[in-house]
């Protein structure tokens, strides 16, 4: 009789297993994730897509349920946010941190440094992505970092009339993105930095004179051709981008173990698709504006060379000061003297 009651309690146990971990299949998690940039640009549309693919990847088991900037909370609030558990994710570029962070500019743009490959490899093989959670952990947040699409060279600023040299900057105020701005101000040049909403009226105001914010792509849908008619290049300040998926670490760790697998590959997914995607919506750009009479500058070499030395040496000075910023500085570096030799080895030069 003992063993008869053993042996069906023990099938009962197996039968509630069973149904539980079919219900926890069935379970339909969502999470609230903030971008960084209003609702109809082209930031706010590679969020939606990422969705999109988590909910596909997932069989519908994980919804983003996606909101623009500022829908929660202050843009340069959601880091905060995440990290306190007011929202799950935040779709964002460590920029947007540089108040609070002094190293987080750099995992999105070391000015004059690596390209978009480059940035890629460095943070899968050189050190970078350990480097980028070690980051958060040292300050505090209670986030894990997930790698989003990179962002190709960016247009070095649009202005109201042609910046070739140096003399022609000055007497300008300029948005510019952290690092290169704080570069500029070093060397003279008054620089703010401010959200990509308030770019266009504050142009239309004349509070700033000229104003970098992103890839043509991006541009376009902000809209600053409608305001400048000169656009820079090359892009100096970010030859390169990263965005990032910041996670709150409470909502991660809840998930199933197989749902943290999915939503990784879907993030992977997106990363690649997002980034040639932008890449041929930028082709469409540069000929958008080209017809609605865009004049695109190319700088003097001399001046993009004067301001990449100024970026290599304000970034020494920093890394000198700075413990951490110096060891992830230092890290891209390294990795640069090993990896550009090589790239230009086996690149055409068209």
């Amino acid at each position: 009789m003992k063993k008869k009651l053993f042996v069906g309690v023990a099938v009962m146990a197996l039968l509630i297993a069973l149904v539980s971990s079919a219900m926890a299949q069935d379970k339909v998690i969502k999470w609230k994730v903030q971008g960084f940039v209003p609702a109809g640009m082209l930031f706010h549309e590679t969020l939606v897509r990422t969705a999109n693919l988590v909910k596909e990847v997932t069989g519908g088991r994980l919804i983003w349920e996606v909101y623009p900037a500022g829908a929660l909370v202050p843009p340069f609030e959601g880091l905060k946010a995440v990290s306190d558990g007011v929202y799950d994710v935040n779709y964002s570029y460590t920029g947007q941190w540089v108040g609070k962070i002094p190293v987080a500019p750099l995992f999105t743009a070391a000015p004059g440094g690596l390209n978009v490959v480059d940035m890629q490899m460095w943070l899968e093989y050189g050190g970078g992505k350990q480097l980028f959670q070690e980051m958060y952990d040292k300050y505090g947040y209670n986030v894990k970092v997930f790698l989003g699409a990179p962002i190709s060279m960016e247009i070095f600023l649009w202005s109201k009339k042609p910046l070739r040299t140096l003399k022609d900057f000055k007497g300008l105020k300029l948005r510019m993105m952290p690092v290169m701005g704080d570069v500029l101000t070093k060397n003279g040049l008054p620089v703010v930095f401010m959200p990509a909403g308030e770019i266009i009226p504050n142009l239309q105001r004349g509070v700033i004179d000229a104003a970098e914010y992103s890839i043509p792509a991006f541009d376009k849908s902000l809209g600053i051709w409608q305001v400048c008619k000169y656009l820079q290049v090359p892009g100096i300040h970010q030859p390169a981008s990263q965005t990032e998926f910041i996670v709150n670490k409470k909502s991660y760790e809840a998930l199933p173990a197989d749902l943290k697998v999915l939503l990784d590959a879907a993030i992977w997914k997106s990363r690649l698709e997002d980034w040639l995607w932008m890449e041929a919506k930028n082709l469409e750009a540069m000929d958008f504006f080209k017809e609605k009479g865009i004049t695109i500058v190319q700088m003097d070499p001399e001046t993009v060379r004067t301001f990449t030395k100024w970026a290599q040496d304000y970034l020494d000075e920093r890394g000198a000061k700075d413990e951490f910023f110096g060891k992830v500085w230092n890290s891209q570096k390294a990795f640069g003297k090993k990896w550009y030799p090589y790239s230009k080895m086996f690149t055409l030069p068209h």
